[in-house]
């Protein structure tokens, strides 16, 4: 989460040689932070990075990882592609890495106060240590945005992550977020996030905050908690969202 793997990085830093202006990209829109991913998809030639950080505790004791880089290109008014650089996981005295990723969205459904999306991702056989994998699997989501009133939206994330393995089991995701602004810069947000398999369920709660620092800059901090009885777990970050 060589350990990044430089042929996912220069197409896309290629792609975005020649970003759309200010006026096409409109506001801002990050798929960070939280469990789930947003509907907007990224206006026609413009590129995006998304990173950072974050330290948790469990039951095995503390450990961190730091990347977290998702990288995100306009391929059309409807499509964007998406490279998952992954972080380096910390957990002393080990260094990990969480491996990358591939995928696309495409935005299926647009109305004045509703966007649906599918979001696809093939996480690929690159991790190291506990992430270390030889199948590669896919993750393959809708993602709903609905406006609630002026200022409270609803996000929904449902799908499911299928391993290319005859042997393993599909794991089910649900991932509802209301997220809601301070002011013109600043908005918060609340959520869930579950994991169904036919073994143990991993649920979530989490919030955050964001803060539009300039038109094509968002930063955040975030916090969760693992609140069922399989592990106790607490998890802070921060992180950044840029727009090239």
């Amino acid at each position: 989460m060589s350990l990044v793997s430089r042929w996912l990085v220069a197409p896309l830093l290629v792609l975005g040689l020649t970003p759309a202006s200010a006026l096409a990209q409109g506001a801002l829109t990050a798929d960070r932070p939280g469990f789930g991913d947003g509907a907007s998809v990224l206006a026609t030639r413009t590129l995006q990075a998304e990173l950072g950080a974050a330290a948790a505790n469990d039951d095995f004791g503390t450990n961190g990882e730091v990347g977290q880089l998702l990288l995100r290109y306009g391929v059309t008014d409807f499509l964007e592609l998406r490279g998952g650089v992954g972080s380096v996981a910390v957990d002393a005295p080990d260094l990990e890495y969480t491996g990358t990723s591939v995928g696309a969205k495409v935005r299926l459904l647009r109305v004045p106060t509703s966007t649906l999306s599918a979001v696809t991702t093939w996480n690929l056989p690159t991790g190291s240590g506990a992430f270390e994998s030889d199948i590669v699997s896919q993750t393959l989501n809708l993602a709903y945005d609905g406006a609630l009133g002026r200022d409270l939206t609803l996000s929904l994330n449902a799908g499911t992550t299928l391993p290319y393995d005859d042997g393993a089991d599909p794991t089910y995701q649900f991932i509802p977020t209301l997220s809601f602004a301070v002011d013109e810069n600043v908005g918060a947000y609340v959520g869930y996030a579950g994991f169904y398999t036919d073994g143990l369920n991993a649920n979530f709660v989490e919030a955050g905050v964001t803060l539009l620092s300039a038109l094509d800059t968002q930063l955040d901090l975030n916090t969760g908690l693992q609140i069922d009885d399989n592990r106790d777990a607490f998890f802070i970050g921060a992180g950044i969202a840029h727009r090239f």
